[in-house]
């Protein structure tokens, strides 16, 4: 029998990944489900480094809900949060397309998910199977 070792490791300290957890409930986003994600929440995070953590979790709520864009409502994941960064920055979530996996030939259903970097006008869309 092997054992499991937990060797993730991440550059944000444990106590403000919490904070950063429960804003991405709200949010719908993962700090590390991406190198991306993980390097725009460190930087975020070191603009308010003098800050204590009360006052640290409204300063982060404020400038996510700036920097989270959707065009009508937040998606609705059928696995992990992916949010989609482009030059650092997170990207404007447009909308999710469900198909039914008789459709497309698949095992289970899809959700697409469409995100765009309304600066540069590149899109990027990721597949999720039920």
């Amino acid at each position: 029998m092997s054992e499991y070792i937990d060797d993730f490791t991440s550059e944000i300290p444990l106590d403000k990944m919490r904070i950063l957890l429960d804003l991405g409930k709200e949010f719908s986003f993962d700090p590390i489900s991406s190198n991306e994600s993980e390097k725009y929440f460190i930087k975020l995070l070191e603009k308010y480094q003098d800050n204590n953590d009360d006052s640290l979790k409204e300063l982060l709520r404020t400038a996510v809900a700036k920097d989270f864009q959707v065009v009508d409502k937040k998606p609705e994941w059928i696995q992990d949060p992916e949010w989609q960064f482009n030059d650092d920055r997170p990207m404007t979530f447009i909308g999710q397309l469900e198909i039914k996996q008789s459709k497309i030939r698949l095992h289970d259903d899809a959700i697409f998910y469409v995100f765009w970097d309304r600066e540069i006008g590149i899109t990027k869309t990721i597949i999720q199977i039920s």
